[in-house]
């Protein structure tokens, strides 16, 4: 049986693992890209290292994920990550995130029409969703309506977009609203969140990541079914 954790609930869990859990916010943050990292890895394999994948960042923790995502495939030469990220909060986790990118080489895009540039290309192998979590209420505001909306109007001849913990735009408890940026796969983090069950549909992939829960903590709220689904030494699992 499908079950969730809501927004209330995942926002609790994240604050007792970084009170009486000890982790720090980069620690999770550097787990959880991973794991969407490797979840991007097995479903959609390597072919061709010269590949591009687009990663959008939002200016909050989701983005943080992308960010770090964007990195572990750059280093396991996957493909060529090239990142848009629109609105920059100045702190010093996000920025040096960033500046490891920018060390490795990873190109940068500075706006919307940049991106249909790349887009309009063959080099894109999968798009990585990283804008918005499971805190995002609608309405989408700018700089982020355009390009959401772009997602939504073409996304069916874009390559495959892959969302971090919820699709951005999607109200995290009922799910796509007037925009739907038609994302392929989903990689839920900790647990699925309400919104992900009206995701599931044929053709779309739906990941779990985010290894570091804990028997008692994932007893407590009611995750430790999902927990026992990863498998030896597996940072990820497939749900469908």
């Amino acid at each position: 049986m499908f079950k969730a954790i809501s927004a209330k609930t995942a926002a609790l869990l994240d604050k007792e693992l970084m009170s009486t859990g000890a982790f720090s916010i980069d620690q999770l943050m550097e787990l959880a890209g991973q794991a969407v990292a490797k979840a991007i890895y097995k479903e959609y394999p390597p072919t061709d290292k010269n590949q591009k994948v687009l990663v959008l960042v939002g200016p909050g923790n989701n983005g943080g994920d992308g960010l770090v995502c964007a990195r572990h495939l750059k280093v396991w030469n996957y493909a060529q990550p090239v990142i848009y990220y629109p609105k920059r909060p100045q702190n010093e986790l996000y920025m040096n995130l960033t500046k490891q990118l920018s060390d490795m080489g990873v190109e940068q895009l500075h706006d919307l029409g940049q991106v249909q540039s790349l887009l309009k290309g063959t080099s894109v192998k999968v798009i990585v969703d990283a804008l918005f979590g499971f805190s995002f209420h609608p309405p989408i505001r700018d700089p982020f309506n355009d390009l959401l909306k772009y997602l939504s109007d073409n996304n069916a001849e874009l390559p495959p977009i892959v969302s971090v913990d919820i699709p951005s735009g999607w109200d995290v408890d009922e799910g796509p609203g007037e925009c739907d940026i038609g994302a392929s796969m989903l990689v839920s983090l900790t647990a699925p969140k309400p919104c992900s069950e009206k995701f599931m549909a044929k053709g779309k992939a739906h990941y779990l990541g985010g290894r570091f829960i804990n028997d008692d903590v994932a007893l407590r709220y009611g995750i430790e079914d999902y927990i026992k689904l990863y498998k030896d030494d597996s940072l990820i699992a497939k749900l469908s």
